[in-house]
């Protein structure tokens, strides 16, 4: 059993490693740079042109970022690649023994508690703490974020926490990503209510884009109402969160059901008509473009 305590304290100098530098972690790490935090970046495709803050040092290996770090932040795309980055590539084994690694990717509950038992056997400690805002919620620094882990660990990385928006200790490890996917199931109910709504009033010859507009303020708003019915109404869907990653994230839902505490009804329509939006090669566009299930006439 790790010692909370024996963490060392955290401040402006402990260097901060962010593992993936896409869509989301690459203003995650761009809002800790201008925090102040000493922030070193890895991702994947080094090809990729990211718009970083120009005080993240880029670095060839992740080897090289986790050197000496106090907190090992990982956004990948799901927990296949956490685990093939950590444990299967021997990551892991470069990260300073005293140092916390915040998996803010969705990943579910059991791989996290895994993850965390694996890295707890190397005296690293472990947080779950997937986040909801998505990149603009990224980028201003404003995201929910839902974690799960040991308290004593969380205080530590606290103003780490808190430099990328509003941290909710919600308990043990897993109870950050269990509160994800119950985020990801109301949100992809709220676009489905959206979508159906939007399309009902065009088909009685509305103007999708004057009842996005007019239903603000009801009782029908919302930030999904307020973004997407945008989207919506002027077909436009580039991507911020995906098709392919929400089909991820309701697949990883159903997959806690076996357990029979509860199931899904309204999302599970939902679920498949995802399923269907990645199968016709539509899995990169915005989740957004669930909308566009309904263009089938058998839909």
């Amino acid at each position: 059993m790790i010692d909370p305590h024996s963490i060392r304290p955290l401040d402006r100098e402990t260097p901060i490693a962010v593992i993936g530098l896409g869509k989301m972690g690459a203003p995650i790490a761009s809002v800790l740079a201008s925090a102040g935090f000493q922030v070193r970046g890895w991702t994947r495709n080094p090809r990729s042109q990211l718009n970083l803050d120009p005080r993240v040092k880029r670095v060839r290996t992740p080897e090289e970022a986790v050197a000496d770090a106090g907190v090992v932040i990982l956004m990948l795309t799901d927990s296949q690649a956490s685990e093939a980055l950590l444990f299967e590539g021997q990551v892991a084994r470069s990260i300073r023994r005293d140092a916390v690694v915040i998996d803010m990717a969705t990943i579910g509950p059991k791989a996290a508690r895994d993850h965390a038992a694996r890295l707890a056997e190397m005296g690293i400690q472990y947080l779950d703490a997937p986040v909801s805002g998505g990149v603009k919620g990224a980028e201003a620094g404003s995201l929910a974020v839902f974690v799960g882990g040991n308290q004593g660990v969380f205080q530590t990385v606290r103003p780490v926490l808190e430099a990328l928006g509003t941290p909710h200790h919600l308990g043990a490890t897993g109870a950050g990503q269990t509160a994800k996917l119950a985020n990801q199931i109301i949100v992809a109910i709220y676009i489905g209510a959206v979508a159906e709504g939007i399309r009902f009033a065009e088909a009685q010859g509305m103007d999708a884009a004057l009842l996005a507009n007019v239903l603000r303020g009801g009782f029908a708003d919302s930030a999904i109402l307020r973004q997407h019915g945008t989207r919506m109404a002027a077909r436009s869907f580039e991507p911020g969160g995906t098709c392919r990653l929400h089909l991820k994230d309701l697949d990883l839902a159903n997959d806690l059901l076996a357990e029979g505490r509860s199931r899904l009804v309204l999302a599970e329509t939902i679920r498949q008509r995802f399923r269907d939006m990645v199968a016709d090669g539509r899995g990169d566009a915005d989740h957004s473009a669930y909308y566009l299930t309904y263009e089938d006439a058998s839909a």
